[in-house]
């Protein structure tokens, strides 16, 4: 697939601010699946933009705004494909003991902080569990959905996984967090990713308004032991394993990792912020769909 993502978020102060600094990861990743083809950032005030990748290697935009300003406007547009992903492996469970793969995977097995209620999550665990760590990954893309709510608003930013398992509700950050936890227990190193899922409602097919979204990616050991593990994009808010309509921005070991903005700024005002995302296809007339 390939697409236009257009992403625009305009934040009002009711006073003047300065000395605003933030960092963005917003650009998605150009890796091996996915070919980043063009990417163009405005920020209004105009600032410098300072680029980097950071330890995870997700492309981190910087920029700064000394003088006296009332607004921010971060208005970008990506052009990217995709492609399906190849079968996963489908390991035995005795794959996962090894030393080698469990040190490949290693920082991302380590609890959430803070750590969930180890009963609630060992019951659930009991469910999830299969015979093999693929059957584990399906059966928790069934069982969180199964379980809990989609309900926006029901949680916010710094929510954890104890609000969504006293509250029976939440977004797709809290159903990654929840299935980092389960799968890490089981010795499957599994990391948060940031990036855009395109889902076209209403009239079109072909664009949508949507939000930022979260999957996780779980490091499977392949089925030959020569080989090296393979880390398996699943997406439990949809229930699926993630495909070419997922585009990656980056990973990390939670949601902190990779906000989509991150800032401060100087000053006493109140702020408000408007964000859209819009996705469209532009593979649909060469398809002809």
């Amino acid at each position: 697939m390939r697409y236009s993502i257009i992403y625009n978020a305009e934040y009002r102060y009711a006073f003047a601010v300065t000395d605003q600094q933030n960092a963005l990861r917003i650009r998605p990743a150009d890796n091996g699946a996915q070919t980043l083809e063009g990417f163009d950032l405005t920020i209004d005030p105009a600032a410098r933009l300072y680029r980097h990748s950071d330890y995870f290697g997700t492309e981190v935009i910087q920029f700064a705004i000394s003088e006296s300003h009332d607004h921010l406007r971060i208005s970008a547009e990506a052009r990217v494909s995709t492609e399906e992903p190849p079968p996963p492996p489908d390991p035995g469970a005795d794959a996962l003991t090894g030393k080698a793969f469990r040190d490949r995977g290693a920082e991302y097995l380590g609890e959430l902080e803070p750590a969930a209620d180890r009963e609630k999550v060992s019951a659930l665990a009991d469910e999830v569990r299969g015979d093999r760590p693929l059957q584990t990954l399906r059966s928790l893309c069934e069982l969180i959905p199964d379980r809990f709510e989609y309900r926006p608003g029901a949680t916010y930013v710094g929510s954890t996984v104890d609000d969504l398992l006293e509250g029976g509700a939440g977004v797709c950050q809290d159903f990654v967090h929840l299935g980092l936890t389960l799968l890490r227990g089981e010795g499957i190193p599994a990391r948060y990713v940031s990036g855009y899922l395109f889902a076209p409602n209403g009239d079109s097919a072909d664009s949508a308004e949507v939000n930022t979204h979260a999957w996780l990616e779980a490091l499977i050991p392949a089925e030959d032991e020569e080989d090296e593990p393979v880390w398996v994009a699943a997406d439990p808010t949809n229930r699926s394993f993630a495909g070419d309509d997922h585009v990656k921005i980056g990973h990390g070991r939670a949601y902190s990792d990779v906000p989509p903005i991150r800032g401060v700024y100087r000053g006493r005002a109140e702020s408000s912020v408007e964000a859209s995302v819009r996705m469209t296809r532009l593979d649909r007339s060469a398809n002809g769909n």
